[in-house]
C-alpha cells in the first residue's frame, strides 16, 4: 500500500491535527504546522517529517527527531478497512501506536488510535 506524499494526521476520537510539537494537537487544520511529508522507509514503513520544523516524530513521541536514524522514526500506517482513510500508526521500533493524547503511545490499537489520513497539496 502507498501512501500520499503530504497529509494531514486527524485523530477520529477528538477529532484534533497532529502538528509541529511532539506532545501539542490542535483543533484546526493549518499548513505548514499540520502539514507531514510521509518519506518511504523499508518495509512498506515511512518517516513522518512536518514540514514547517522539518522534524521527525519518533519512538519517544515526547520530543521529535532531525533525522531518520533507525526504526524509532519509522512507522507503518495499518488501513482500517470500514473507516474511510483510517488508520493506525504504529512505531518499528517500539510497536506502539499513536493515540489521541499527543504526548502518549499505546501498546494497543482501538477507537483513540485511529487517525484519518488525508492527502494534502505541499
Amino acid at each position: 500500500m502507498s501512501m500520499p506524499t503530504y497529509v494531514s494526521l486527524q485523530n477520529n476520537a477528538n477529532q484534533e491535527y497532529r502538528n509541529n510539537h511532539a506532545t501539542k494537537m490542535q483543533k484546526d487544520y493549518e499548513s505548514p504546522e499540520c502539514l507531514f511529508n510521509l518519506i518511504p522507509q523499508d518495509g512498506g514503513s515511512y518517516a513522518i517529517k512536518n514540514v514547517k520544523n522539518s522534524e521527525y516524530f519518533d519512538c519517544s513521541i515526547t520530543s521529535m527527531a532531525k533525522s531518520v536514524d533507525g526504526n524509532c522514526q519509522r512507522w507503518q500506517f495499518l488501513e482500517i478497512p470500514t473507516i474511510k482513510n483510517g488508520y493506525y500508526i504504529q512505531n518499528m521500533e517500539n510497536n506502539q501506536y499513536m493515540t489521541k493524547k499527543a504526548s502518549q503511545l499505546s501498546k494497543n490499537a482501538g477507537k483513540d488510535e485511529v487517525y484519518i489520513v488525508v492527502a494534502r497539496e505541499q
